[in-house]
């Protein structure tokens, strides 16, 4: 068993003279191997950051892999070649640490898109800076069931501390990242079960109450989250939004609004995006008006019908079904919302969210290449 306590690893020191800040676990364990990866990206926002070994031991790492022990009655031996986790642990004024490490969660919820697969604990814990009860915590606490399964390894970690960091200054980011993933957790499907290869696997919408309200629910916040990035689709009665809403004519003050704020986001506004429709279309089903985008290269046309839109075509979808099904009271259109409706909102929030902070399709391996490309 582990039985250190000072951190082997500095990261950065405080700025400014030798006042005392106290020190915050996260819960947040990482690849060894990611530690300068780390250290680069927590560096650049100013925060200061020490990696403990795990305390927990619950996460050992070695060259052909990780090994994740579920229950602490499970610790012992380990291997000679593997290496124990390390331990994101926080330096900073005990709110600037809360913020810091939800921020972080909820970016790994925005990235990995259904939270539910784990546990975790987003809080700051403050750990003592007096060595017994530090032991003493490590042994009696966090080698505890209760705590021990809180502590959480993800591979795309490092991904979720870049995001944060470059949303730290723009608190409208900030809030989207957090809003996005209160929705995910709200409802969510797993992005496996969104493949082509298998068709409708949910039932369009549900009977249950409890169920629509969670649907309503998710859909708000990420269309709010859309709305903290000022990337919603702007209309009112001076400005319509369609000239032509059988034949889908954008009115060009509104489209060419929406692409230029787009592209001071730093997005193409003609990038295409997926919108589910799954299953044989049935009078019970979401119908936004007008029509619009064509038919993805995979789709089936019976089972999937999948869509391919332009951004600002799936913001309009999106404004489309908060505004006339989720937002308000309930109507008998609003009871076939579904599992597919939220996955849609959420994934065009979740573009803009990754896009926005220059992450969409960034993965670990990418930000490592990247690192050591500037060494």
């Amino acid at each position: 068993m582990w039985d250190g306590f000072q951190p082997p690893h500095k990261l950065m020191l405080l700025e400014g003279s030798g006042l005392y800040m106290k020190s915050y676990c996260s819960f947040l364990v990482i690849n060894p191997s990611h530690s300068a990866l780390i250290e680069r990206l927590c560096t650049h926002e100013s925060w200061s950051l020490r990696l403990w070994p795990d305390p927990s031991e619950r996460f050992w790492f070695s060259q052909s892999g990780w090994r994740n022990i579920s229950h602490p009655n499970a610790l012992g031996e380990h291997g000679p070649d593997e290496t124990l986790g390390q331990l994101m642990v926080f330096e900073a004024e005990e709110a600037i640490a809360k913020n810091i490490i939800q921020l972080v969660y909820a970016a790994l919820n925005v990235i990995e898109g259904n939270p539910s697969e784990r546990f975790g604990l987003p809080l700051a814990f403050e750990i003592p800076n007096d060595t017994a009860e530090q032991r003493s915590l490590f042994s009696n606490v966090f080698q505890t069931s209760g705590f021990f399964e809180r502590f959480v390894y993800h591979p795309e970690i490092p991904v979720a501390l870049s995001v944060a960091a470059k949303a730290w200054l723009n608190t409208s980011v900030v809030y989207a990242i957090h809003k996005l993933s209160r929705s995910v957790a709200a409802d969510s499907i797993t992005w496996w079960s969104t493949h082509p290869r298998y068709g409708q696997i949910f039932e369009k919408s549900s009977e249950l109450h409890a169920d629509f309200v969670n649907t309503s629910v998710a859909i708000n916040l990420a269309f709010s989250a859309i709305e903290e990035l000022q990337l919603q689709v702007k209309s009112n009665s001076k400005d319509k939004r369609w000239l032509n809403n059988v034949t889908a004519e954008w009115n060009p003050v509104v489209l060419e609004d929406i692409q230029k704020r787009l592209v001071e986001a730093g997005i193409d506004p003609q990038l295409k995006v997926s919108w589910m429709l799954r299953g044989d279309e049935s009078i019970s089903e979401v119908e936004i008006k007008p029509t619009l985008g064509s038919l993805a290269p995979y789709s089936d046309g019976q089972v999937v019908r999948d869509v391919e839109l332009t951004l600002p075509e799936a913001l309009h979808f999106c404004s489309y079904i908060r505004n006339f099904m989720t937002a308000h009271r309930f109507s008998e259109v609003s009871a076939f919302l579904g599992p597919y409706e939220v996955h849609n909102v959420q994934s065009v929030a979740r573009r803009l969210i990754l896009s926005k902070c220059g992450m969409w399709n960034i993965w670990t391996h990418d930000l490592l290449l990247k690192l050591e490309g500037e060494n």
